[in-house]
């Protein structure tokens, strides 16, 4: 990661991108902070180590490992970042966890915040590009089956009810040796659209292998680009939420995930109003 990414992107956007590309001990620096984004710029580099069980050469590392020059650096990135959004209303941290000790109001403000603050991640990171040609792919395939594992597979559930309300090319399945079965039968004219935070799931990684040796294309939507998921992906869409891997259970994960899902909906509605049972999602008085 350059420094030149630094002035296009915040820095917590480049610890996600960088994340699994990052060693053992600097992901456990990087969960820290992911948890901890109001603080990390209050802390010395010792005080960070000691809160990440790291040592202050790890640290020094890491900093070089997202585009800092120094820990000084890395400090003034996260306070760039921080200021760069409105994250305090109120004299409330918007975006800090969620407090046993915080009010109803606490709870929904800082909630509700960090909802919008992963779908407006979501749309930063939203490539047109690809989006287009995602929707490309679902609409010439014969058979388009949504996978996922865990809190993903509401996902990819939701996504078939979507999508199965215009078109009966959609499938879903939730069983991951049943995806694995499913997926060795898959031919050219077949798509996976498999949801994945992560990017870095064994039954992901298995299914990915599987259509490699066939002409099924691979459609992965994850917050990591540089995970092993997305090495095996045809096509990889970005969602937002900055989080570490094991933090996906959010509600702003799943917002994140379901805001691409809709993005794809309305414009594979728009692209097949003739093949699809379109439900025009804005229906105007009068128009039919």
């Amino acid at each position: 990661m350059n420094k030149r990414s630094l002035r296009n992107e915040d820095i917590f956007s480049t610890l996600i991108r960088s994340y699994n590309t990052l060693t053992k001990s600097e992901t456990k620096v990087a969960d820290y902070i992911l948890r901890h984004k109001q603080q990390v710029h209050l802390q010395s580099i010792s005080e960070l180590a000691a809160a990440s069980d790291v040592s202050e050469a790890t640290i020094s590392r890491f900093c070089h490992s997202v585009g800092c020059g120094s820990f000084n650096e890395f400090k003034l990135a996260v306070v760039q970042s921080i200021s760069s959004s409105d994250t305090q209303v109120t004299g409330i941290d918007l975006y800090s966890t969620v407090l046993p000790t915080d009010s109803l109001d606490q709870k929904s403000r800082k909630l509700c915040n960090i909802s919008i603050d992963a779908l407006q991640q979501t749309l930063k990171e939203l490539d047109l590009s690809r989006i287009d040609e995602a929707v490309d792919l679902l609409s010439q395939a014969n058979s388009i089956f949504c996978f996922g594992q865990g809190n993903s597979s509401i996902v990819a559930e939701d996504t078939w009810g979507r999508f199965t309300c215009v078109s009966p090319k959609f499938h879903y399945i939730s069983n991951a040796n049943l995806q694995f079965d499913t997926a060795r039968l898959l031919g050219k004219h077949d798509v996976v659209l498999y949801f994945s935070f992560s990017g870095n799931i064994r039954e992901l990684n298995e299914v990915g292998e599987i259509l490699r040796h066939s002409e099924a294309k691979l459609i992965l939507v994850t917050r990591f680009p540089n995970s092993p998921g997305a090495e095996l992906a045809d096509l990889v869409l970005i969602c937002g939420a900055n989080e570490a891997p094991h933090q996906q259970g959010s509600i702003a994960a799943k917002v994140s995930q379901l805001f691409i899902v809709d993005v794809l909906f309305h414009e594979y509605c728009a692209r097949n109003r003739i093949t699809s049972i379109y439900q025009d999602p804005y229906p105007l008085p009068g128009r039919y």
